[in-house]
């Protein structure tokens, strides 16, 4: 029996059915629940693992949580091992020795060393003799932030604590205060070797965010002959501190000292010598012989033990593997069996020693053709994609995995093809007969050690012409990846970067000579599938996810509904009616020939859809996937990005979703058609980077807290102090920081690009703010995961710009209301459902919870708990007779619910960012994820909780209190709270300040009717994305977040009206009038939720 957190409990019915039910007289209705110490295996069945001769492989089992013992039967002839992991204490080392005068010194490294940084000599009149490095005062090394990155946690006091560190110098010990190697980020953490003033004596300082100590010596070093001496912390596991430990030679200088708490290294601290952070104030002439920075980190260590027949743990279960090391030749199946000790039903696993067998007619391998010659050219490195990288894989949500047939991972046999230092990768999925393969392309590490950190200025991104073709095993050609025309890919006979005649709204004027298709760079990936993977039922769909009403049918029906561009095909800034998936031809086409069907639709509504500008804003993209297609999104995520891609999930996707069966009213096209070639194009972003060789997630794992970041991207250039063998670069920005021109597009050289027409990532770039890109959806539309491998890599890209939901690291108290943070919280929530403890190429429900956990709770020590704090609002919101911006918010909040303090000036509602929220907060609840937070963590599910009772009070305060107010600015989206001028005329004083919305209404003004408002003298329509979320909101909250209430009541009802007033008066504008005055903007994502 099996007992699911969906299990209803009924008395009289079942299920609300009741056609058995009768008359009852009920007193008491009890529940008792046991947990079996045995429980039968999941999912009982017979599994098939492959393995090569000579290797050892697993046996792949994932028992899903379950507990008890097993009976396990080993067959003859078969040896399998258990694989146990002991974390060793391991030293990395980074020791900069110096031999003779040079510019910088490259570190010697011990276990893959601490950094890679070079030391550098800063100054001048630095010579060397003696076998020392003379320093005079004023002139120090220094080798930068060298990027520590120790595991984080959300107590204040143990976060990016060392295990033990030490540091080291070589060299004559001054008699003063001289720093001698100085690891140090300024008022947040610090661990420096000094020298001091008594005779043969030396220091250490320790800092964690303003908590400092001093330690000392014992005394006895010389001043005049080379000393060897290090200090060393050694953290105390189970107290506040640890202990501090001087070294002489390497062995203990006295005895160990004992400290109070944890010294904190951050990545950002600076590694000098003579200097802290370039202050040089405490120099002097310094001889220097070696310094050194060596870290005590637990490195997982295996060791693996025979097995055999007899009992044995669900835990040691998934720990099995076959040891087929001492097999030279392949061996015939054989069956292991498991079975829950005292009987069960038994699950069986036949072990094959040898290649996989792939039918005749099914894919095998992969062979590239090289085409730079205008001939193909067979590369000698032949993909056969039968190497199982992790076998019998399963999503760990239960829905999906009762649903989704397991599916194993392959990688080439052999080498992957190299051309130009490109290597030519592909990965693979198998279910059953059904074949996938994503190619995919990138540095190798002889070009770029640390790929895919590091900069890559002046290193060609582009791959040759090229094809991929598909063969069977018995070399029958199954399919070819080429252009749709049957060109190369990036061939060269159709430029990248458009290079014909532009019309007067700047826009391409494609046609059958002057053309353009996109070329693909590093990063970038191509899909080939044997077949169209089965879809999920609409009743699935509309059991298991959120549902939207979309059955307005001239929404975004104007000529300028959607805006976004793409560089290389035409420049300057948005460019309105680009990328609208209603009118955007699904067959690539031209301008030429699109432009005179002005108004061929079969769309009972017209609007302004289908007129001249709007088709030849979309005459030169489209949506069928063809390899490196984005479908009309924008590669530049500003000014704006495209808005069918700009919410939570792309326009056909809802589409789709809502009805499996529908059609596009333009043409007829199968929104399932439209939404499966959408989502795959996904894959052709170029952030599908290859680490190590695989297309793994960044995040995965042993690597949750490495410190990696974006460099060059739209808002700027990152973080500075990150090193450049951890950044990812983007060689992005504003266009004007990317291109010396627009029509065409000329990249600056070498910053934007290795030549005019070759943008590094073809003008593609990505942040945080605009990360709104969720293939996931795929996963949960159509039974395969290789939707969820796109998303899972395209949801590290929000975390590489900023790696953070709420708990920011800028202190600010405003992202609950920030569309960034919205966008990271729904990754997460995708990312979860679409999970995998078995799978190499998807996160984990562990990662993923470990992440969104540790945030929230940070979030609410420093914020929410606080005092002040969100709960234990402020009576004053300035300080030191200063606004303190998160003062204003945690007051705010307490009366109006979400908001933030915009632009330096106001606190107010950002009502589009904050409806972002408001959808992923739904989606979330409804798929499950919020569930899970809160088991996981009571503090982190009461900021969740927190969260949605703080957009419920905003929605139902604006509604039923506030309709037709005025935003209190020029913009319809920004509702204006509390000026900064009434907050410092009221010195800050809270209750000086309107306390209800109904104040706010009269602060700001009403407007004759709920759907306009006044600014400036004039009468401005409210339509938008803004206002859509709004009229959304009750429903949300009621039906996808479980709100009640009369308020909420009240409110839908209020909203539903509103939406009905604006229909009525919209349809009665006719086919040719409908959607051009509201609704002009309405997705998918930001209707009406419905059961």
């Amino acid at each position: 029996m099996r007992i699911t957190p969906d299990t209803d409990l009924e008395c009289n019915a079942s299920l609300g059915n009741t056609s058995n039910s009768a008359l009852q007289k009920a007193k008491q209705i009890s529940v008792s629940v046991t947990e079996s110490s045995q429980p039968a295996p999941p999912d009982p069945t017979d599994l098939t693992v492959y393995g090569d001769p000579g290797t050892r492989f697993p046996l792949g089992l994932d028992m899903a949580g379950a507990s008890g013992n097993y009976d396990l039967t080993v067959p003859s002839g078969l040896s399998l091992v258990k694989r146990d992991v002991t974390p060793t204490p391991e030293t990395e080392s980074s020791t900069y020795t110096i031999t003779a005068l040079a510019a910088s010194y490259a570190p010697a490294q011990a276990n893959g060393g601490v950094t890679a940084n070079d030391l550098a000599i800063v100054g001048t009149g630095a010579n060397y003799s003696s076998g020392r490095l003379n320093l005079p005062a004023g002139t120090y090394l220094s080798a930068d932030a060298i990027g520590i990155s120790l595991p984080t946690t959300s107590d204040p006091d143990t976060t990016q604590a060392p295990q033990s560190i030490t540091v080291g110098f070589k060299g004559i010990v001054p008699q003063a205060e001289a720093p001698l190697v100085s690891l140090y980020h300024y008022s947040h953490a610090e661990f420096s070797l000094y020298g001091y003033w008594q005779p043969g004596q030396v220091k250490v300082i320790l800092e964690r965010e303003g908590q400092r100590a001093v330690f000392y010596s014992d005394t006895g070093l010389s001043s005049t002959a080379d000393e060897d001496i290090a200090v060393r912390y050694d953290d105390d596991p189970n107290g506040a501190g640890g202990t501090i430990t001087f070294l002489r030679g390497g062995v203990a200088f006295g005895s160990p000292q004992a400290v109070g708490f944890k010294p904190k290294i951050t990545p950002e601290a600076v590694l000098e010598c003579n200097a802290s952070l370039g202050n040089t104030t405490n120099s002097v002439n310094l001889q220097v012989q070696e310094i050194s920075v060596k870290l005590e980190v637990l490195a997982n260590v295996e060791s693996f033990t025979p097995v055999s027949s007899g009992t044995i743990s669900a835990t040691d279960l998934e720990q099995i593997y076959v040891d087929a090391l001492s097999v030279s030749t392949p061996q015939p199946a054989k069956v292991v069996s498991y079975a829950p000790s005292g009987g069960g039903a038994a699950s069986t696993v036949s072990v094959i020693i040898g290649p996989i067998d792939v039918p005749a007619g099914v894919g095998y391998r992969a062979i590239l053709e090289d085409w730079s010659t205008g001939s193909p050219v067979d590369h000698s490195n032949v993909l056969v994609m039968t190497k199982p990288a992790r076998q019998n894989c399963q999503f760990e949500d239960e829905t999906l995995r009762a649903n989704q047939p397991r599916w194993m991972e392959c990688l080439p046999q052999g080498a992957v093809p190299v051309i130009s230092d490109i290597a030519y990768y592909c990965e693979a999925i198998r279910i059953g007969n059904y074949v996938q393969f994503q190619f995919g392309y990138d540095w190798t590490t002889a070009t770029m050690p640390a790929n895919p950190f590091g900069d890559s200025s002046g290193k060609e991104s582009y791959m040759v012409p090229h094809k991929w073709r598909i063969e069977d095993k018995d070399s029958n050609v199954i399919a070819t990846v080429e252009r749709p025309d049957g060109g190369p890919l990036n061939g060269t006979d159709i430029p990248g970067i458009f290079e014909g005649s532009y019309d007067g709204y700047g826009v391409a004027i494609t046609n059958s000579t002057d053309k353009w298709y996109p070329r693909g760079t590093v990063r970038a990936g191509v899909i080939w599938r044997s077949e169209t993977p089965p879809s999920y039922d609409q009743t699935f769909i509309n059991t298991n996810l959120p549902r939207y009403d979309v059955t307005i049918g001239y929404a975004s029906h104007t000529h300028y509904s959607n805006n976004g561009f793409d560089g290389r095909l035409w420049g300057g800034d948005s460019s309105n009616g680009f990328g609208n998936t209603r009118v955007m031809p699904y067959d690539p086409t031209n301008y030429e020939t699109l432009t005179p069907l002005v108004g061929v639709t079969l769309d009972p509504w017209k609007g302004s859809l289908y007129n001249f500008s709007s088709l030849a804003a979309v005459a030169s993209i489209w949506l069928q996937y063809t390899p490196f297609n984005q479908c009309g999104r924008s590669p530049i995520t500003g000014p704006g990005g495209v808005r069918d891609d700009r919410a939570a999930f792309a326009e056909p996707v809802g589409q789709y979703m809502y009805d499996i069966t529908a059609t596009r009213p333009h043409d007829a096209k199968p929104w399932a058609t439209i939404a499966i070639d959408y989502v795959t194009a996904y894959v052709s972003d170029p952030y599908h980077a290859f680490e190590g060789g695989r297309c793994v997630p960044l995040f995965k794992g042993a690597n949750a807290n490495r410190d990696i970041g974006l460099r060059n991207h739209y808002y700027g250039y990152g973080d500075a102090s990150r090193p450049a063998d951890r950044s990812w670069y983007l060689h992005g920005g504003r266009p004007y920081e990317m291109a010396d021109s627009y029509s065409p597009w000329t990249a600056k050289v070498p910053y934007g690009g290795t030549a005019i027409r070759k943008p590094y990532f073809g003008t593609n770039e990505i942040d945080l703010p605009h990360a709104h890109q969720f293939p996931h959806w795929g996963s949960l539309l159509w039974k395969t995961p290789e939707f969820a491998f796109i998303g899972h890599k395209l949801s590290d890209q929000g975390r590489l710009y900023e790696n953070w939901i709420l708990a920011s690291g800028f202190g600010s108290a405003s992202d609950f209301a920030e569309r960034g943070a919205a966008w990271q919280f729904l990754h997460c929530a995708l990312v979860w459902k679409t999970a995998s403890r078995t799978s190499d190429r998807l996160y984990s429900r562990d990662d993923i919870l470990s992440y969104v956990v540790q945030d929230f709770e940070t979030f609410s020590d420093t914020h929410k708990t606080a005092t002040p704090g969100f709960d234990n609002p402020p009576s004053n919101v300035m300080t030191a007779g200063n606004i303190d911006e998160n003062l204003v918010v945690y007051a705010g909040a307490d009366r109006f619910g979400v908001c933030g303090w915009r632009d330096g000036t106001v606190l107010a509602q950002h009502d589009f960012y904050i409806g972002y929220w408001q959808t992923a907060l739904g989606i979330a609840e409804r798929i499950g994820f919020n569930a899970a937070v809160r088991s996981t963590s009571t503090k982190a599910g009461a900021v969740l909780d927190w969260l949605i009772a703080q957009h419920r009070k905003r929605v139902v305060g604006r509604i039923n209190d506030a309709p037709r107010a005025n935003p209190g600015g020029g913009e319809p989206y920004l509702f204006h709270l509390w000026e900064e001028s009434a907050i410092i005329a009221a010195s800050g004083n809270v209750a000086s300040l309107p306390q209800t919305y109904a104040a706010i209404a009269t602060q700001n003004g009403d407007a004759a009717t709920w759907d306009v408002f006044d600014y400036d003298g004039n009468s401005y329509s409210r339509d938008g994305q803004a206002m859509d979320q709004l009229i959304a909101g009750p429903s949300v909250l009621r039906i996808h977040l479980g709100q009640s209430g009369s308020d909420l009541t009240t409110a839908e009802t209020t909203a539903t009206s509103w939406r009905n007033q604006k229909k009525s008066e919209e349809e009665a504008l006719g086919a040719n009038g409908a959607g051009t005055t509201w609704f002009k903007y309405l997705q998918a994502a930001h209707n009406p939720a419905i059961s």
